[in-house]
């Protein structure tokens, strides 16, 4: 179980590693829609790539950041009766939630391959004059972002399984902010 645990924090660290990139990407896109706004109110227009840059951030922000939740368990449950489960049954719950949230990932993986591999051979870009050439990356991160939300699922589904066959159950109590981090 030590040799998963492992596993499970280095899955954790790599998370936070994009947490943070999200993070940046969150501080470009607020930038740029002020520059739009500004430019369509002062200047009269703006960019047509810029604005399509607006969306091509959001995308993958919006999958890192989801993961993100999953480490920082901010993920969405019923509380109020969740709370009132003794722990064993808690960590069963989302032992169970996590192993399911893995395999919806690998579902929105597999089925968004064909997706990115159609806009990748004929190199995607925009239909829009001046619009931005490359979507097909903006497209390959979503088997990338799930794949990330999958492995972060499976980190803390080994958190769970520890804890109900005896192991550090009190780790997954705390918040992960006063958690030791490598």
């Amino acid at each position: 179980m030590k040799t998963l645990l492992a596993h499970a924090d280095a899955i954790d660290a790599v998370t936070r590693l994009f947490g943070k990139i999200a993070t940046a990407l969150l501080l470009v896109l607020i930038v740029l829609i002020g520059w739009n706004v500004g430019g369509r109110y002062i200047i009269g227009g703006s960019s047509v790539a810029l604005q399509e840059l607006e969306w091509h951030l959001l995308g993958p922000i919006a999958l890192l950041g989801v993961t993100v939740l999953m480490l920082e368990r901010g993920h969405v449950r019923v509380d109020m009766l969740f709370n009132r489960l003794p722990p064993r049954a808690q960590h069963m719950l989302d032992f169970v939630s996590m192993i399911c949230g893995a395999v919806i990932a690998v579902m929105f993986i597999k089925y968004s391959v064909g997706f990115v591999e159609s806009a990748w051979s004929i190199g995607e870009g925009s239909p829009d004059p001046g619009g931005l050439p490359a979507r097909y990356i903006l497209k390959a991160t979503l088997p990338v972002g799930f794949a990330l939300f999958g492995l972060q699922c499976l980190a803390n589904a080994i958190r769970h399984l520890d804890a109900l066959i005896g192991g550090e159950a009190d780790r997954n109590e705390r918040p992960v902010a006063e958690r030791d981090t490598p």
